[in-house]
């Protein structure tokens, strides 16, 4: 990896805090260290690992994120993008947005390519940072617990939280006063075609995400509500990926099903804006 890049890793530490006792971080050598001598280097493809022992994820393995990154390369959630970087224009320059269960990283770059902002990319599978990573790109990877977060408080602008489970008061501690908190949940017609491809639920039952919202309403004040929804042809290897990368087929024999049905799909997603509020938490 280009010494520039570690670097980058280097300057990141202030905005860091050790995931095993909580100290700040702080660099030595090529590595980051707490004053407790806990140590993590650097990886050389370009991430830094900030989970003891990490364990693979079932179902969340390296073809499950490299299906995803070939569907979201092919465009199949730019609206939901573009949803989420309308909620962004008020960062001010050097502002630090977090993207909180990153994946592949496709949110992540894209929000550091349009607002020049400094963004981290967060996800407990290294796999799915691994690809994030991968080619060189301007984002800080961290494979990380999102129950833990090797954040400092008060450390980001803004946190986005992309179809993933939030730890809420974590969110809370690591957002300064005032930031904010953007949330994508699925619609009601989110992967409609795949849902009654697999028979569960039937497409007769239309999938809420009203305990997700009331959930969030316990911890923060949404601000705003805003849906983002598309419906767009697929072809056979991207009915296949689909397949492979939606948590909607886990439990399914993928060869059982009959993907040549799948010829198109429905990516329904609502963008939450919230802000914590100190007595709810």
């Amino acid at each position: 990896m280009a010494r520039s890049r570690i670097q980058a890793y280097l300057d990141l530490a202030p905005a860091l805090r050790c995931p095993l006792c909580g100290a700040a971080l702080h660099a030595e050598g090529g590595s980051l260290a707490c004053s407790r001598a806990h140590r993590f280097d650097i990886s050389a493809k370009g991430f830094l690992t900030l989970v003891p022992n990490v364990a693979p994820l079932k179902g969340y393995d390296a073809a499950f994120f490299e299906s995803r990154a070939r569907i979201m390369d092919a465009g199949f959630y730019h609206h939901v993008l573009d949803a989420i970087l309308q909620e962004l224009p008020h960062l001010a320059a050097g502002s630090t947005v977090v993207d909180a269960g990153c994946g592949e990283g496709y949110y992540a770059k894209s929000i550091r390519q349009r607002t020049g902002c400094r963004t981290i990319g967060i996800d407990y599978s290294k796999d799915a940072i691994r690809i994030a990573a991968r080619g060189g790109n301007a984002v800080h990877w961290l494979v990380a617990d999102l129950a833990h977060m090797p954040l400092a408080a008060n450390a980001a602008a803004c946190i986005i939280n992309v179809f993933t489970p939030a730890n809420y008061q974590e969110f809370q501690r690591v957002l300064a006063p005032g930031g904010t908190l953007v949330k994508v949940v699925p619609g009601s017609r989110h992967m409609q075609e795949l849902r009654a491809l697999t028979g569960k639920p039937s497409i007769d039952h239309a999938y809420s995400n009203e305990s997700i919202v009331s959930h969030l309403e316990r911890h923060a004040e949404i601000l705003a509500r805003t849906r983002a929804a598309q419906t767009l042809p697929v072809d056979g290897e991207q009915a296949r990926d689909l397949v492979r990368m939606s948590p909607v087929t886990f439990g399914c024999n993928a060869n059982e099903l009959e993907i040549g049905r799948l010829t198109q799909i429905t990516v329904d997603a609502e963008v939450l804006v919230a802000r914590f509020d100190d007595s709810k938490v």
